[in-house]
């Protein structure tokens, strides 16, 4: 499932602007943010820390919400 929020979050800048400022590869940023890919725990941290979330912000409230809805 593509993490919206992450896409959101990216703004005008591009998959590889967002990977360099946060230190990985562009393919695992793009694989995070279309959803073919899901963060081992350590980068799920860093991830929400720079987007300033936490990890159930970044990574589940979505899915909760969509479950709620169901």
């Amino acid at each position: 499932m593509r993490n919206e929020k992450m896409t959101a979050l990216r703004g005008e800048r591009t998959q590889k602007e967002m990977a360099k400022e946060i230190g990985i590869p562009v393919s695992t940023y793009a694989m995070i943010e279309s959803g073919h890919r899901f963060p081992r725990r350590d980068l799920q941290i860093k991830l929400a820390r720079y987007f300033n979330l936490t990890v159930d912000e970044l990574f589940f409230s979505q899915e909760a919400a969509q479950d709620d809805e169901s």
